[in-house]
Parts: C-alpha cells; structure tokens; sequence
C-alpha cells in the first residue's frame, strides 16, 4: 500500500502581499532622482528640490508602513512589534540629539549629547588664552574703518587697498582664528577695536576684541536669550560704532549703548516695551545720525501703533521721536538722499519707505507686505535717478521704483517688477556701473538696471557679499571665501569666479566685515581673519 503525497503549492506573490511595496520604493526612487537632479530654474529652487525630496521619502516611508501593518504576509502580531520596535528606536534616536538647526534651504544640522557644547569650547578657549590686548587705539583713516553693518552707507560698497586677485600666487593670510558666541551679528572695525553681539548661554554678550590677535578686549553682558526652531539661539543685528560709543540691539529688543575704550555701559532701554517681538527676533542694526540712534521695532500691537521707527537721543537714551504703523521686518534702517532731500530709507515686513530724517514724518511708501512672513531681509538699493531697488526670496522677486517731489508732494512710480529674476533671502545685493549683483535664493547673478538677467552664476548659498575696488567678495553660506568679478560680461569656464578658499567650518548667515583689505569672519561657532591685500609691488 503506497500513499501519494500531495504537492505543496507555491504561495502566489500577489500584487498587495509582495509588489506593492517595491512599487512605492521604485516611485519614490524615482521622484527623488527628478527632484534632486533636475536642473534648477526660477521655478524650481534648491529650497524647493530639497523639500520634494523629503516630502517623497517621508510619504514612501509611511505608505510603507501601512502597508507593512495592514497587507504583509507576516504574523499580525508581529507586524505591530516590528514597527513599535522601529518606533522606540527612533525615540531613542532623537534623545541623543541636543540641538537642531536648519541651512536657508531647509537642511538640517544637527549635533548630538557627545559633540562639544559650544559655550564649552568658548569658555575654555578664552582661558587657556593669555595674551592680553594692547591698549585701544581709534581708526585713523575714516574711509577704511567699517563703522557699521554693511559699511557707511550700508550699500555694500567698501573703500579699501587693492585686493589680491590670484590666490594660488598670493593666498590670504590667515591672522587669527577663535571660538565665538553664538548668533548671526556681524563685526564692525575701528582702529583696532573690532565690535560684535554674542549669545554666550542667557546673555546677550556685546564683546570687543582686538583686530591683531582676536584677544578679548573687553565684554559687556545682560540677560537676554532669543531661540526659535530655524535660525537658532542668538542676537541678529549688528552694532553701531560712532564718535567713540557702540550701539547695540539684541534679538530680544535691548537696545544698548557704551563706550567703545572700555565697554562702560552708557545707557540702555526696551524698545519693544508693549510691543511683541517678530518671528525670527529683531535684526535691524541701528542707525546713526546726527544726535539720534534710530531703530525699526515695528507695531506689532495696538498699543505700539505709531512706532515702527523709534529715535533715541544718544547721549542719554531718552526717546526724540517715532513714526510709521508698520509691522517689523528684518532689514536695517539707512540714511540716503532722494529727490534732493535725506531721508531714512527702511523696508520692513509690509512697505518700503522714506522718513524724515529729523522729525521722522513718513515721506513716501510702496507696498512690499506678500512675502512669507514679512521677511523681507536684504537692504533697499539706491541707484542713479532717485531709483530704489528692493528684492525679497519666497517667489516674491525684485522691483524698481522711482521717488519724486513735486507741488503735489511725494511720489513713488513702479518702473518694472520681476518675480523670478533675483530673490534675495539674508544677501543685501550691491550695485555697481549700473548693474546689480546678488544672490538669487543662493545663485550669484547680474541684473541690468532693466531688470533683465544678463547671467546667473554659482550656487554660493544664502551667504553675503561686499564689493570692494570693482570685485564682489562672498562669504558663501558653507564658509567660503570667494571673489567673482562684477562685470556684466560672462566667462563660461569661470562662471565668473577669480579664487576661493575655506574660511569658516558650518552654516555661514553672519555677514562679514572687510577693513583695510582685511575680511574679518565669523558665524554662531567661529571667527577668523584674513589678510586679503594685494603685495605691494618692490
């Protein structure tokens, strides 16, 4: 008697048990591959590759998941360990994680409980450091001191030495390199004082060191600590240097003066006392002007209406004036001439505006109030004509006005207005024979005064730039120094670059100063000098 064995049948790989899948991780292969390597347009910027490519994989991964728990061939109790373990894994994860921070376009940075806390590294640094700094001593060439954010005119325009164009033949010179507070205040330069804001653990810290050597000269500090998920812990703007006393405004709203020999506190007030801070803190450094010390704190409240700008006498703090019922953006009041009269010119997050510069009378205005936010950053541009340039990033774009005075009173006229062809997100742009170079949501680009692009260049990151003798300097969003001709005409093998170097280590907002031919750098980690001068000819 034989028994016959009946076959066993091979389970069926079915679409919903086997395919499906390999079928998302093959579609989201595929959308990552067209988003990240696609070319990018005016459409289509990094921040927004970037953001497709973790919104598909983030999908891929819980379609998945769902798929895992609700279709898959195994145990269903075993489906609910498996993801519950993945779950717990990736709790503990992100326990090890002390810190997050994110580049200008959405990229995560992070640091977890082994890497150094930066207050350590700062604070051990500054004592195992001996040397003391020599006694102060004030600028005495005026036109190479860079008394405030972005130069004089806060137009990026330095006066200086000539710069050395080849660096394989003359590389700069690196003077000194330190740890530094955190933050994304930039330096001002005087003599060989050189001035900036720090967040040094709860305190807002104005410190001065000493051009040379980087050695702390003297350090002032008050409770203060702004954060928020983005941009991170820290003050945004940078102090004011003029007439021998420093002008310094945190995140938070503390607006400080003292003097620079010494750092002794003169006086200091709360400029958005029943007011609310912005989003991202206050960022606008103050401006000086004859016998006042002007801010931009913006209405956020009903009870702050009428105070967008806000002028304090220098000498004692006491307030002179105040104007305007706009909210507050993030870019700095500045002093220019306009149909023959001065005036403050400032973009905050609704307008662009003139004022009065002795009264503070709002003069003239033109809408700017679509950006995300109202995040409107990079500083106006005036141009030959009475013409004023502005440009915001979020697809917001550029535009040209034209400001008039007549019998009828002021006017302000759009002459064009360009949604795609520069998009200036933290980067002022600077002008120069007529044309306007800036980086264009991290590409470096020249417009003509038309708004035409005449070309698009590098992808530096949302850096910042100067122009100095005819050469834009960059300091790129990932720590590069670059200098990039600023001329109309285009070199394809180039794209226009002369040199470049690594300056800094990390995620670069902090705009830099350049004295003397001298790029003083830094970010919320580290700060370093450069002797960018050209030899002098034997």
């Amino acid at each position: 008697m034989s028994f016959m064995q009946t076959p066993v049948k091979a389970k069926r790989r079915t679409f919903f048990r086997f395919w499906l899948p390999w079928l998302i991780i093959l579609l989201a292969a595929i959308g990552v591959g067209a988003a990240g390597f696609s070319p990018v347009t005016e459409e289509w910027s990094p921040v927004n590759r970037y953001m497709t490519c973790v919104f598909t994989v983030l999908l891929a991964a819980l379609l998945i998941a769902l798929w895992f728990l609700l279709f898959s061939s195994v145990r269903g109790s075993l489906r609910v360990t498996t993801l519950l373990v993945i779950a717990a894994l990736g709790f503990a994860f992100s326990r090890q994680i002390t810190n997050v921070k994110f580049t200008g376009n959405m990229v995560p940075i992070v640091r977890f409980w082994w890497d150094p806390e930066p207050d350590d590294v700062l604070e051990m640094q500054r004592k195992s450091y001996q040397t003391k700094a020599p006694p102060f001593k004030q600028g005495s060439d005026k036109s190479t001191d860079f008394l405030e954010y972005r130069g004089s005119k806060r137009d990026g325009n330095i006066q200086g030495p000539p710069l050395a164009r080849d660096w394989k033949a003359q590389p700069p010179r690196e003077l000194w390199r330190w740890p530094v507070g955190g933050g994304y205040s930039g330096f001002t330069v005087t003599g060989n004082a050189l001035v900036t804001l720090e967040q040094r653990r709860d305190q807002e810290v104005i410190v001065c060191y000493d051009t040379a050597t980087g050695a702390e000269r003297w350090k002032h500090g008050y409770n203060a600590l702004f954060k928020e998920t983005m941009g991170g812990p820290g003050p945004r703007a940078t102090p004011t240097i003029a007439d021998g006393s420093v002008y310094s405004l945190g995140a938070t709203g503390m607006l400080v003066c003292l003097e620079l020999p010494d750092g002794k506190l003169k006086w200091a007030v709360d400029i958005l006392k029943d007011n609310q801070n912005i989003i991202w803190g206050m960022s606008g450094s103050p401006l000086v002007l004859d016998k006042i010390v002007v801010v931009n704190p913006g209405t956020q409240t009903e009870a702050a209406s009428g105070r967008a700008l806000v002028a304090y006498d220098r000498d004692t703090g006491k307030e002179v004036w105040h104007a305007g019922k706009t909210k507050a953006g993030y870019s700095s009041p500045m002093l220019v001439t306009l149909a023959g009269q001065k005036q403050i010119l400032l973009l905050d997050g609704e307008q662009v505006g003139g004022f009065d510069s002795q009264t503070g009378q709002e003069l003239w205005n033109y809408r700017w109030d679509k950006t995300l936010n109202g995040i409107n950053v990079a500083q106006p541009l005036v141009l030959d004509g009475d013409r004023v340039f502005i440009s915001s990033a979020y697809d917001i774009g550029c535009a040209m006005l034209h400001v008039s005075k007549s019998a009828d009173g002021w006017k302000v006229d759009e002459l064009w207005k360009n949604n795609m062809k520069l998009r200036a997100k933290f980067a002022s742009p600077v002008v120069h024979e007529g044309f306007i170079y800036g980086l264009d949501e991290g590409y470096l680009v020249c417009l003509d005064a038309g708004g035409a692009r005449v070309w698009k260049g590098q992808n530096y990151g949302h850096g910042q730039l100067l122009l100095s003798g005819g050469v834009l300097v960059i300091l790129s969003e990932q720590g590069k120094l670059v200098l990039a001709r600023a001329t109309p005409e285009w070199d394809a093998k180039t794209r226009n670059e002369l040199a470049s170097m690594q300056a800094l280590k990390g995620k670069t907002w902090n705009c830099f100063a350049l004295s003397d031919g001298i790029a003083y750098v830094r970010n919320d980690l580290e700060m370093a000098a450069y002797d960018l001068r050209e030899a002098e000819k034997k």
